[in-house]
This record gives C-alpha cells, sequence and structure tokens, in this order.
C-alpha cells in the first residue's frame, strides 16, 4: 500500500478544509506518517470542508443502498479505498467496498474518483457523502 497515492492527495486537494491542507500534504509526503494521515483524516469530519460534507441521517448499513445513493450522484462501477478496510489503498468495486465498510464503525473514506464523491464512515459510526456538488 502507497502512502502517497496520488488519489489520496486528490481527496486531500478537493475535501480538506484549507487552513488545514498543507498539514496533511505534509503527512501524505512522508511515508512513514500515513496511519497518522488517515487517522486524522477519518477520525472525525471536522477537518473537511462544510460546503463539500453533508452527515447521513440515519446512517445505512446496507451496502445496497448506500450504493443507490452513490450511484443517482453519478458513481461509477469502481472506487478507490483508503483506511480500516481489505480494500486499503486499492481500486475495488465500489459495490464490493461498500459491503466490506457500511455500518462497521471503522474509518474509511470509499472515493468513486470518476464523479469527486466519496462516503466516509468514522469510528463512532457518523457516516458523510462528500461531493463538490
Amino acid at each position: 500500500m502507497e502512502n502517497n497515492h496520488p488519489v489520496l492527495r486528490e481527496i486531500i486537494e478537493l475535501f480538506v478544509e484549507p487552513s488545514r491542507k498543507a498539514r496533511y500534504l505534509y503527512f501524505w509526503e512522508k511515508s512513514k506518517r500515513r496511519g497518522q494521515l488517515l487517522d486524522e483524516l477519518l477520525h472525525d469530519a471536522r477537518d473537511l470542508r462544510a460546503d463539500r460534507c453533508r452527515e447521513l441521517v440515519p446512517t445505512l448499513s446496507d451496502p445496497d443502498q448506500l450504493l443507490a445513493l452513490m450511484r443517482k450522484q453519478g458513481a461509477g462501477k469502481t472506487c478507490y479505498v483508503f483506511g480500516r478496510s481489505t480494500f486499503d489503498g486499492e481500486q475495488a468495486d465500489l459495490r464490493a467496498a461498500l459491503a466490506d465498510v457500511a455500518g462497521r464503525m471503522r474509518e474509511v473514506i470509499v472515493f468513486a474518483r470518476d464523479t469527486q464523491l466519496a462516503f466516509v464512515e468514522e469510528h463512532d459510526g457518523r457516516q458523510f457523502i462528500l461531493s463538490m456538488k
């Protein structure tokens, strides 16, 4: 698993608050800081841009519901996954990735790069959709 995966940098550029971006990019550049980067990015939503982040209430644990939600917003068949998942650092089938993480209270981001859309689940079960729209 590559620390400075270009897609992870893209996620930082798109969704991290501008005032916090330099810190995350520093972590991204340092391979030994990958764990810290993901811990801080995915532990809670305070560093995510509020204008691009929507909390899911109630939370969804059914991967098919999440898939339908993301597909409705244009997500394709594949995604990139970062965090506590068997797909960490990999490109994966979107449905398979959501089935692996949905409702499991793992710190994870599932990013549909083609539409710049992401699903985030925190350790406490809070879920978010990140979108440029």
